[in-house]
Protein backbone atom coordinates (compact mmCIF):
# COMPACT_ATOMS: atom_id res chain seq x y z
CA UNK A 1 0.00 0.00 0.00
CA UNK A 2 3.10 2.46 0.88
CA UNK A 3 4.43 1.98 -2.93
CA UNK A 4 1.04 2.09 -4.61
CA UNK A 5 0.32 5.59 -1.74
CA UNK A 6 4.35 6.71 -2.96
CA UNK A 7 3.39 6.30 -6.68
CA UNK A 8 -0.20 7.86 -6.53
CA UNK A 9 1.43 10.69 -4.46
CA UNK A 10 3.92 11.56 -6.99
CA UNK A 11 1.85 11.30 -10.01
CA UNK A 12 -1.17 12.89 -8.24
CA UNK A 13 1.07 16.16 -8.61
CA UNK A 14 2.27 16.33 -12.36
CA UNK A 15 -1.48 14.52 -13.53
CA UNK A 16 -3.16 17.47 -11.63
CA UNK A 17 -1.06 19.85 -13.37
CA UNK A 18 -1.21 18.65 -16.51
CA UNK A 19 -4.88 18.13 -16.33
CA UNK A 20 -5.42 21.56 -15.20
CA UNK A 21 -2.97 22.71 -18.04
CA UNK A 22 -5.30 20.68 -20.57
CA UNK A 23 -8.53 22.38 -19.55
CA UNK A 24 -6.61 25.78 -19.71
CA UNK A 25 -5.75 25.03 -22.92
CA UNK A 26 -9.06 23.86 -24.49
CA UNK A 27 -10.88 26.69 -22.56
CA UNK A 28 -8.50 29.52 -23.67
CA UNK A 29 -8.26 28.31 -27.08
CA UNK A 30 -11.34 26.52 -28.32
CA UNK A 31 -14.10 27.63 -25.89
CA UNK A 32 -16.55 26.33 -23.51
CA UNK A 33 -18.91 24.58 -25.87
CA UNK A 34 -15.63 22.72 -26.70
CA UNK A 35 -14.16 21.64 -23.40
CA UNK A 36 -17.82 20.72 -22.32
CA UNK A 37 -17.68 17.87 -25.50
CA UNK A 38 -14.45 16.59 -24.72
CA UNK A 39 -15.63 16.59 -20.56
CA UNK A 40 -18.22 14.27 -22.17
CA UNK A 41 -16.78 11.92 -24.59
CA UNK A 42 -13.47 11.53 -22.20
CA UNK A 43 -15.89 9.92 -19.71
CA UNK A 44 -17.52 7.44 -21.76
CA UNK A 45 -15.10 4.79 -20.52
CA UNK A 46 -15.90 5.44 -16.64
CA UNK A 47 -19.39 5.18 -18.10
CA UNK A 48 -18.63 1.27 -19.10
CA UNK A 49 -15.60 0.40 -16.89
CA UNK A 50 -17.41 -3.40 -16.45
CA UNK A 51 -15.60 -4.48 -19.92
CA UNK A 52 -14.22 -7.56 -18.16
CA UNK A 53 -17.87 -8.37 -16.62
CA UNK A 54 -15.62 -8.79 -13.45
CA UNK A 55 -13.96 -11.45 -14.38
CA UNK A 56 -10.29 -9.44 -13.42
CA UNK A 57 -11.51 -10.05 -9.75
CA UNK A 58 -11.10 -13.77 -10.39
CA UNK A 59 -7.18 -13.07 -12.00
CA UNK A 60 -6.13 -11.34 -9.06
CA UNK A 61 -7.05 -13.50 -6.69
CA UNK A 62 -5.83 -16.29 -8.37
CA UNK A 63 -2.56 -14.35 -8.36
CA UNK A 64 -2.62 -12.91 -5.82
CA UNK A 65 -2.89 -16.47 -3.58
CA UNK A 66 -0.69 -18.26 -5.51
CA UNK A 67 3.12 -19.17 -4.04
CA UNK A 68 4.23 -19.17 -8.09
CA UNK A 69 2.92 -16.94 -10.43
CA UNK A 70 2.75 -19.19 -13.73
CA UNK A 71 1.04 -22.01 -12.13
CA UNK A 72 -1.90 -23.60 -14.26
CA UNK A 73 -5.03 -21.62 -12.51
CA UNK A 74 -2.96 -18.19 -12.94
CA UNK A 75 -2.73 -19.14 -16.32
CA UNK A 76 -6.50 -20.58 -16.98
CA UNK A 77 -7.80 -17.37 -15.37
CA UNK A 78 -5.97 -14.95 -17.42
CA UNK A 79 -7.20 -17.16 -20.74
CA UNK A 80 -10.68 -16.93 -19.84
CA UNK A 81 -10.30 -12.99 -18.74
CA UNK A 82 -8.71 -12.19 -22.10
CA UNK A 83 -11.67 -14.25 -24.04
CA UNK A 84 -14.18 -12.08 -21.63
CA UNK A 85 -12.30 -8.40 -22.84
CA UNK A 86 -11.80 -9.44 -26.75
CA UNK A 87 -15.61 -10.36 -26.88
CA UNK A 88 -17.13 -7.41 -25.12
CA UNK A 89 -14.61 -5.14 -27.27
CA UNK A 90 -16.72 -6.88 -30.22
CA UNK A 91 -19.82 -5.92 -29.20
CA UNK A 92 -18.91 -2.43 -27.76
CA UNK A 93 -17.83 -1.56 -31.83
CA UNK A 94 -21.28 -3.07 -33.28
CA UNK A 95 -23.38 -0.81 -30.73
CA UNK A 96 -20.98 1.94 -31.31
CA UNK A 97 -21.35 1.60 -35.30
CA UNK A 98 -25.18 1.68 -34.54
CA UNK A 99 -25.55 5.00 -31.96
CA UNK A 100 -23.51 6.51 -34.73
CA UNK A 101 -26.08 5.91 -37.36
CA UNK A 102 -28.99 6.34 -35.47
CA UNK A 103 -27.95 9.88 -33.73
CA UNK A 104 -28.24 8.12 -30.30
CA UNK A 105 -24.69 9.43 -29.42
CA UNK A 106 -25.87 13.11 -30.70
CA UNK A 107 -29.22 12.58 -28.04
CA UNK A 108 -26.79 11.59 -25.05
CA UNK A 109 -24.63 14.23 -25.31
CA UNK A 110 -27.44 16.16 -25.05
CA UNK A 111 -26.43 20.33 -25.20
CA UNK A 112 -23.64 19.82 -25.96
CA UNK A 113 -24.06 17.15 -29.26
CA UNK A 114 -25.06 20.21 -31.01
CA UNK A 115 -20.99 20.43 -31.67
CA UNK A 116 -20.38 19.88 -35.54
CA UNK A 117 -18.70 16.42 -35.72
CA UNK A 118 -19.21 15.22 -31.74
CA UNK A 119 -20.89 12.33 -32.48
CA UNK A 120 -18.55 10.92 -35.11
CA UNK A 121 -15.73 11.87 -32.54
CA UNK A 122 -17.56 9.91 -30.10
CA UNK A 123 -17.31 6.80 -32.49
CA UNK A 124 -13.79 7.34 -33.15
CA UNK A 125 -12.88 7.35 -29.25
CA UNK A 126 -14.27 4.42 -28.75
CA UNK A 127 -12.84 2.84 -31.51
CA UNK A 128 -9.34 3.35 -30.15
CA UNK A 129 -10.42 2.60 -26.68
CA UNK A 130 -11.86 -0.77 -27.53
CA UNK A 131 -8.44 -1.66 -28.89
CA UNK A 132 -7.81 -0.67 -25.46
CA UNK A 133 -9.67 -2.88 -23.86
CA UNK A 134 -7.62 -6.21 -24.30
CA UNK A 135 -4.81 -4.78 -23.21
CA UNK A 136 -6.27 -3.89 -20.21
CA UNK A 137 -5.85 -6.62 -18.41
CA UNK A 138 -1.86 -5.79 -17.38
CA UNK A 139 -4.01 -3.78 -14.60
CA UNK A 140 -5.33 -7.18 -12.70
CA UNK A 141 -1.84 -8.56 -13.16
CA UNK A 142 0.30 -6.05 -11.84
CA UNK A 143 -2.79 -6.10 -8.69
CA UNK A 144 -2.87 -9.63 -8.25
CA UNK A 145 1.86 -9.04 -8.04
CA UNK A 146 1.31 -6.64 -5.18
CA UNK A 147 2.89 -3.94 -7.59
CA UNK A 148 -0.02 -1.71 -7.92
CA UNK A 149 3.04 0.81 -7.90
CA UNK A 150 3.96 0.40 -11.12
CA UNK A 151 0.30 0.97 -12.27
CA UNK A 152 0.25 3.75 -11.46
CA UNK A 153 3.47 4.80 -12.56
CA UNK A 154 2.14 3.57 -15.66
CA UNK A 155 -0.74 5.27 -15.66
CA UNK A 156 0.43 8.48 -14.67
CA UNK A 157 2.59 8.71 -18.30
CA UNK A 158 -1.26 9.53 -19.61
CA UNK A 159 -1.53 13.21 -18.65
CA UNK A 160 1.65 14.61 -20.33
CA UNK A 161 0.78 12.34 -23.58
CA UNK A 162 -2.63 13.64 -23.20
CA UNK A 163 -1.87 17.47 -23.00
CA UNK A 164 0.89 16.75 -25.81
CA UNK A 165 -1.25 15.42 -28.50
CA UNK A 166 -3.98 18.02 -27.29
CA UNK A 167 -1.58 20.78 -28.06
CA UNK A 168 -0.75 19.66 -31.22
CA UNK A 169 -4.21 19.12 -32.58
CA UNK A 170 -4.75 22.82 -31.30
CA UNK A 171 -1.76 23.92 -33.69
CA UNK A 172 -3.26 22.09 -36.54
CA UNK A 173 -6.37 25.03 -36.43
CA UNK A 174 -9.72 25.62 -35.67
CA UNK A 175 -10.90 22.51 -37.79
CA UNK A 176 -9.62 19.96 -35.15
CA UNK A 177 -11.34 21.51 -32.29
CA UNK A 178 -13.84 18.93 -32.48
CA UNK A 179 -11.30 16.20 -32.54
CA UNK A 180 -9.76 17.13 -29.40
CA UNK A 181 -10.90 14.40 -27.09
CA UNK A 182 -8.97 11.75 -29.31
CA UNK A 183 -6.09 12.96 -27.27
CA UNK A 184 -7.01 10.91 -24.16
CA UNK A 185 -8.14 8.11 -26.49
CA UNK A 186 -4.83 7.65 -28.48
CA UNK A 187 -2.75 8.37 -24.98
CA UNK A 188 -4.76 5.58 -23.14
CA UNK A 189 -3.68 3.01 -26.31
CA UNK A 190 -0.63 3.88 -26.16
CA UNK A 191 -0.02 4.00 -22.14
CA UNK A 192 -1.74 0.03 -22.40
CA UNK A 193 0.54 -1.05 -24.49
CA UNK A 194 3.34 -0.34 -22.53
CA UNK A 195 1.19 -1.47 -19.35
CA UNK A 196 0.97 -5.06 -20.94
CA UNK A 197 5.18 -5.19 -21.74
CA UNK A 198 5.44 -4.38 -18.20
CA UNK A 199 2.80 -7.16 -17.02
CA UNK A 200 4.67 -9.90 -19.46
CA UNK A 201 8.07 -9.29 -18.08
CA UNK A 202 6.78 -9.52 -14.42
CA UNK A 203 4.73 -12.76 -15.32
CA UNK A 204 7.44 -14.43 -18.02
CA UNK A 205 5.78 -16.62 -19.91
CA UNK A 206 2.22 -16.27 -19.01
CA UNK A 207 0.80 -13.45 -21.27
CA UNK A 208 2.22 -16.05 -24.23
CA UNK A 209 1.41 -19.08 -23.20
CA UNK A 210 -2.57 -17.14 -23.19
CA UNK A 211 -2.32 -15.62 -26.64
CA UNK A 212 -1.47 -18.84 -28.26
CA UNK A 213 -4.51 -20.09 -27.16
CA UNK A 214 -6.79 -17.62 -27.43
CA UNK A 215 -9.33 -18.33 -29.86
CA UNK A 216 -8.81 -22.54 -29.46
CA UNK A 217 -11.67 -22.39 -26.72
CA UNK A 218 -12.81 -25.80 -27.09
CA UNK A 219 -9.35 -27.60 -26.78
CA UNK A 220 -7.78 -24.78 -24.39
CA UNK A 221 -10.86 -24.00 -21.55
CA UNK A 222 -10.13 -21.26 -19.51
CA UNK A 223 -11.08 -21.17 -15.53
CA UNK A 224 -14.10 -20.38 -13.69
CA UNK A 225 -13.63 -17.02 -13.62
CA UNK A 226 -17.73 -15.85 -13.91
CA UNK A 227 -18.74 -17.12 -10.13
CA UNK A 228 -16.54 -14.27 -8.65
CA UNK A 229 -17.04 -11.92 -12.18
CA UNK A 230 -21.57 -11.85 -11.51
CA UNK A 231 -21.04 -10.10 -8.35
CA UNK A 232 -17.78 -8.17 -9.12
CA UNK A 233 -19.88 -6.95 -12.15
CA UNK A 234 -22.52 -5.24 -10.04
CA UNK A 235 -19.71 -3.34 -8.16
CA UNK A 236 -18.19 -2.22 -11.69
CA UNK A 237 -21.34 -1.18 -12.34
CA UNK A 238 -22.10 1.47 -9.60
CA UNK A 239 -19.38 3.97 -10.27
CA UNK A 240 -20.82 4.97 -13.87
CA UNK A 241 -24.17 4.79 -12.80
CA UNK A 242 -23.14 6.84 -9.44
CA UNK A 243 -20.54 9.05 -11.13
CA UNK A 244 -20.32 9.46 -14.93
CA UNK A 245 -24.05 8.62 -15.47
CA UNK A 246 -24.63 11.70 -13.37
CA UNK A 247 -22.37 13.86 -15.85
CA UNK A 248 -25.16 13.10 -18.82
CA UNK A 249 -27.91 13.94 -16.52
CA UNK A 250 -26.38 17.11 -15.90
CA UNK A 251 -25.75 18.39 -19.97
CA UNK A 252 -29.70 17.32 -20.09
CA UNK A 253 -31.17 19.44 -17.93
CA UNK A 254 -28.78 22.60 -18.15
CA UNK A 255 -26.37 24.44 -20.45
CA UNK A 256 -22.88 23.47 -21.58
CA UNK A 257 -21.74 26.11 -19.20
CA UNK A 258 -22.62 24.26 -16.88
CA UNK A 259 -21.77 20.58 -18.23
CA UNK A 260 -18.16 22.62 -18.52
CA UNK A 261 -18.02 23.84 -14.95
CA UNK A 262 -18.26 20.27 -13.87
CA UNK A 263 -15.94 19.74 -16.27
CA UNK A 264 -13.26 21.67 -14.73
CA UNK A 265 -14.17 20.87 -10.44
CA UNK A 266 -14.29 17.32 -11.76
CA UNK A 267 -10.80 17.77 -13.59
CA UNK A 268 -9.17 18.81 -10.46
CA UNK A 269 -10.64 16.37 -7.81
CA UNK A 270 -9.78 12.96 -10.06
CA UNK A 271 -6.25 13.62 -9.39
CA UNK A 272 -7.35 12.31 -5.61
CA UNK A 273 -9.40 10.21 -6.69
CA UNK A 274 -6.86 8.30 -7.94
CA UNK A 275 -4.80 8.69 -5.11
CA UNK A 276 -7.68 6.78 -3.12
CA UNK A 277 -8.57 4.22 -5.40
CA UNK A 278 -4.50 3.53 -5.82
CA UNK A 279 -4.25 3.13 -1.81
CA UNK A 280 -7.26 1.33 -1.79
CA UNK A 281 -7.32 -0.86 -4.19
CA UNK A 282 -3.45 -2.02 -3.01
CA UNK A 283 -5.57 -3.38 0.31
CA UNK A 284 -7.68 -5.88 -1.83
CA UNK A 285 -4.19 -8.27 -2.41
CA UNK A 286 -2.60 -7.43 0.81
CA UNK A 287 -5.62 -8.37 2.84
CA UNK A 288 -6.69 -11.91 0.42
CA UNK A 289 -3.04 -12.81 0.99
CA UNK A 290 -3.21 -11.90 4.92
CA UNK A 291 -6.25 -14.05 5.33
CA UNK A 292 -5.04 -17.16 3.07
CA UNK A 293 -2.25 -16.88 5.58
CA UNK A 294 -4.33 -16.95 8.77
CA UNK A 295 -2.41 -13.18 9.87
CA UNK A 296 -5.05 -11.44 9.08
CA UNK A 297 -5.73 -9.66 12.45
CA UNK A 298 -5.96 -5.39 11.75
CA UNK A 299 -9.65 -4.54 9.93
CA UNK A 300 -10.15 -1.89 7.59
CA UNK A 301 -11.48 0.96 10.38
CA UNK A 302 -7.57 2.31 10.97
CA UNK A 303 -7.19 2.82 6.88
CA UNK A 304 -10.23 4.23 6.83
CA UNK A 305 -9.89 6.88 9.30
CA UNK A 306 -6.46 7.51 8.04
CA UNK A 307 -7.20 8.21 4.21
CA UNK A 308 -10.32 10.04 4.76
CA UNK A 309 -8.29 12.80 7.25
CA UNK A 310 -6.05 12.78 4.53
CA UNK A 311 -8.17 13.66 2.68
CA UNK A 312 -9.89 16.26 4.45
CA UNK A 313 -6.97 17.94 4.67
CA UNK A 314 -6.31 18.02 0.85
CA UNK A 315 -10.30 19.06 0.30
CA UNK A 316 -9.99 21.60 2.41
CA UNK A 317 -6.67 22.71 1.21
CA UNK A 318 -8.27 23.33 -2.27
CA UNK A 319 -11.24 25.14 -1.06
CA UNK A 320 -9.37 27.67 1.07
CA UNK A 321 -7.39 28.63 -2.85
CA UNK A 322 -10.12 27.43 -4.84
CA UNK A 323 -11.14 31.39 -6.67
CA UNK A 324 -7.04 31.33 -8.06
CA UNK A 325 -6.81 27.94 -8.82
CA UNK A 326 -10.16 27.67 -10.63
CA UNK A 327 -9.82 31.24 -12.57
CA UNK A 328 -6.14 29.67 -13.65
CA UNK A 329 -7.86 26.38 -14.69
CA UNK A 330 -10.61 27.63 -16.91
CA UNK A 331 -8.26 30.67 -18.14
CA UNK A 332 -10.89 32.84 -16.42
CA UNK A 333 -13.87 31.64 -18.73
CA UNK A 334 -15.62 29.74 -16.39
CA UNK A 335 -16.61 30.28 -12.30
CA UNK A 336 -16.86 27.75 -10.00
CA UNK A 337 -18.68 28.65 -6.82
CA UNK A 338 -17.13 27.29 -3.52
CA UNK A 339 -20.47 25.24 -2.81
CA UNK A 340 -19.14 23.40 -5.84
CA UNK A 341 -15.90 22.81 -4.77
CA UNK A 342 -17.31 21.72 -1.51
CA UNK A 343 -19.40 19.56 -2.90
CA UNK A 344 -16.78 17.38 -4.42
CA UNK A 345 -14.69 17.57 -1.47
CA UNK A 346 -17.32 15.80 0.41
CA UNK A 347 -17.39 12.99 -1.95
CA UNK A 348 -14.39 12.63 -2.35
CA UNK A 349 -13.71 11.89 1.79
CA UNK A 350 -16.61 9.49 1.33
CA UNK A 351 -14.56 7.32 -1.33
CA UNK A 352 -11.58 7.71 0.98
CA UNK A 353 -13.08 5.97 4.07
CA UNK A 354 -15.36 3.63 1.62
CA UNK A 355 -12.14 2.05 -0.12
CA UNK A 356 -10.79 0.35 2.78
CA UNK A 357 -14.58 -1.09 3.85
CA UNK A 358 -14.97 -2.48 0.52
CA UNK A 359 -11.16 -3.84 -0.14
CA UNK A 360 -11.23 -5.57 3.50
CA UNK A 361 -14.66 -7.83 1.99
CA UNK A 362 -13.26 -9.06 -1.25
CA UNK A 363 -13.74 -12.74 -0.73
CA UNK A 364 -15.89 -14.85 -2.07
CA UNK A 365 -19.05 -14.43 0.21
CA UNK A 366 -17.98 -10.41 0.56
CA UNK A 367 -18.36 -9.58 -2.94
CA UNK A 368 -21.41 -11.39 -2.94
CA UNK A 369 -22.73 -9.36 -0.16
CA UNK A 370 -21.50 -6.28 -1.58
CA UNK A 371 -23.93 -7.15 -4.88
CA UNK A 372 -27.38 -5.51 -3.48
CA UNK A 373 -25.76 -2.40 -1.70
CA UNK A 374 -23.98 -1.48 -4.20
CA UNK A 375 -26.35 -1.69 -7.10
CA UNK A 376 -28.90 0.32 -4.62
CA UNK A 377 -26.39 3.10 -4.28
CA UNK A 378 -25.84 3.35 -7.57
CA UNK A 379 -29.16 3.38 -9.33
CA UNK A 380 -30.74 5.92 -5.85
CA UNK A 381 -27.78 8.24 -7.00
CA UNK A 382 -28.78 8.32 -10.78
CA UNK A 383 -32.55 8.68 -9.71
CA UNK A 384 -31.80 11.57 -6.68
CA UNK A 385 -29.38 13.03 -9.31
CA UNK A 386 -32.51 13.53 -12.03
CA UNK A 387 -34.47 14.95 -9.62
CA UNK A 388 -32.45 17.79 -7.96
CA UNK A 389 -29.95 18.85 -11.04
CA UNK A 390 -32.83 20.77 -12.42
CA UNK A 391 -33.01 22.53 -9.25
CA UNK A 392 -29.45 22.29 -7.83
CA UNK A 393 -27.83 22.70 -11.14
CA UNK A 394 -24.18 21.43 -10.91
CA UNK A 395 -24.24 20.17 -7.06
CA UNK A 396 -27.24 18.48 -7.27
CA UNK A 397 -25.49 15.05 -8.45
CA UNK A 398 -22.63 15.43 -6.61
CA UNK A 399 -24.54 15.48 -3.39
CA UNK A 400 -26.78 12.71 -4.72
CA UNK A 401 -23.27 10.25 -5.15
CA UNK A 402 -22.48 11.80 -1.68
CA UNK A 403 -26.14 11.10 0.39
CA UNK A 404 -26.26 7.70 -1.56
CA UNK A 405 -22.71 6.33 -0.66
CA UNK A 406 -23.36 6.46 3.51
CA UNK A 407 -26.96 5.28 3.33
CA UNK A 408 -25.91 2.30 0.74
CA UNK A 409 -22.33 1.16 1.11
CA UNK A 410 -20.64 3.18 4.24
CA UNK A 411 -23.02 1.66 7.13
CA UNK A 412 -24.03 -1.93 5.31
CA UNK A 413 -20.55 -2.38 4.92
CA UNK A 414 -20.13 -1.36 8.54
CA UNK A 415 -22.51 -3.67 9.31
CA UNK A 416 -21.59 -6.28 8.03
CA UNK A 417 -17.81 -6.45 9.09
CA UNK A 418 -18.67 -6.57 12.45
CA UNK A 419 -21.02 -8.92 12.37
CA UNK A 420 -18.83 -11.75 10.51
CA UNK A 421 -15.53 -10.69 12.49
CA UNK A 422 -15.25 -14.25 12.95
CA UNK A 423 -14.73 -15.07 9.41
CA UNK A 424 -13.11 -12.10 7.96
CA UNK A 425 -10.44 -11.97 10.77
CA UNK A 426 -7.95 -14.84 10.57
CA UNK A 427 -5.54 -15.72 13.41
CA UNK A 428 -2.97 -18.37 12.97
Amino acid sequence: MLKALSARGLTTLTSAVFGILAARLILGQAGPEYFALYGLITALPSLLQFQDLGSGAALVNAIATSPNHDREPVRRALLSVWRVTFTFATCLFVVNLLLLFSGGWRLLLGTAGTVEQGPLVVFLGLTLWGLTIPLGVWIRILLGLQKNHLTVLIQGVLAPLNLTILWLLIRTGDEAYPYLSLSAYAGGLAVAMLGLAFAARHLPGVLSWAALRLAQVRRQPGARVMDVGWPMLAQMLSAPLSLTAQRYVLAQNAPADDVAVYAAAFQVFVAFLGVISAAGVALWPRFARQRMQGTLTQGPYKFSALMAAGASAVCGAVWLVRDPLFAFTTNGALHVSGEIVAAFGLMVVLQAALYPLGMFIMDKPGIRFQVIPTLTMAVSSLILAILLTPSWGVVGPVLSNCFCVIVCQIIPFSVYIHRHRARLWVRA
